[in-house]
């Protein structure tokens, strides 16, 4: 088994992450932390803490984003399993135990995703289950309603994260492009209802890393709405979940000054609900006379 960490300009919060990896009930563990060219002295520091631990080891790399700091994690990894654990996040210490009983229970799973807790900046906690729009990611169709993964709860086959590897021409959201090309490849996703794993979102000011996108809803949903364009062509009810989705995503889209994209999903509440007050009033907001094409690629 292997954890993967990957970190940037994180060390302040990383040896929390790396302890809970260490603690866990599975002894047979290698620990593998990726830092992405971090310029806050993280290696060094992760070497006097935890330099007695022979279970760690710390690849260094030339900042790339964190889809390239997973691929490393990938390629160095020595176990059949890889966890991957964000350098912000926590497990409790038999997460990985639990996640390995998943796999030996169902073995024609691929990837494990744990109903962990997700701690929010407000300090509100809620299982990942409890989100409206999440569902197990284990199809197409869960995937086209919208779900998702987070790294930090997923354990997943060494081989077959090779085979799909991350997207490093992304920047935002690699994880659900990860999923989707995962279950479109044929791989399958089971859930462990244990929640042992602990995401965080932190608030601004706790790291000099970049903000996280979770904190910027509109960024985020933005960042995933532009994932799920790449699946349309195939899949095209991603994009065309109704009117409470084409409300939605037309203010999100005019607030983000993409408003062609926008023109899209108005046009499509006028087909659905054209008296409707939302509707009548995005159409006059937007200036839309004809209907539109498809979203731009």
């Amino acid at each position: 088994m292997t954890a993967v960490i990957t970190t940037y300009n994180r060390r302040n919060v990383v040896p929390d992450a790396v302890a809970s990896a260490l603690a866990q009930t599975v002894r047979d563990i290698e620990v593998l932390v990726v830092d992405d060219g971090s310029a806050d002295g993280t290696a060094d520091d992760l070497a006097e803490r935890f330099g007695h631990d022979a279970r760690l080891r710390v690849v260094t790399r030339p900042n790339g984003g964190a889809p390239a700091a997973r691929n490393t994690g990938l390629d160095h990894a020595r176990g059949p399993f890889v966890a991957l654990l964000d350098s912000d996040d926590l497990w409790d210490p038999g997460y990985l135990e639990s996640q390995l009983a998943v796999f030996a229970a169902k073995p024609w799973a691929d990837l494990v995703i744990d109903d962990g807790i997700c701690e929010e900046p407000d300090g509100s906690v809620r299982r990942l289950s409890a989100y409206a729009n999440w569902v197990l990611p284990d199809s197409i169709d869960a995937l086209c309603r919208g779900t998702w993964i987070l790294p930090s709860l997923t354990v997943v086959r060494t081989a077959a994260a090779r085979d799909i590897r991350f997207d490093v021409a992304l920047r935002r959201c690699d994880d659900t492009d990860f999923i989707w090309r995962f279950v479109d490849a044929g791989y399958r996703v089971a859930g462990n209802p244990e929640p042992l794993g602990r995401y965080r979102a932190l608030p601004p000011g706790q790291t000099q890393a970049a903000p996280q996108l979770s904190l910027d809803e509109d960024r985020l949903l933005l960042a995933t709405y532009d994932i799920w364009k790449r699946y349309r062509d195939r899949y095209p009810q991603v994009l065309d979940r109704g009117f409470d989705f084409h409300l939605e995503y037309a203010r999100r889209l005019m607030r983000g000054g993409r408003q062609e994209e926008a023109h899209w999903h108005i046009e499509r509440m006028l087909r659905e609900r054209p008296a409707h007050p939302a509707t009548v009033r995005l159409a006059a907001e937007a200036g839309l006379r004809q209907p539109a094409g498809p979203p731009a690629p």
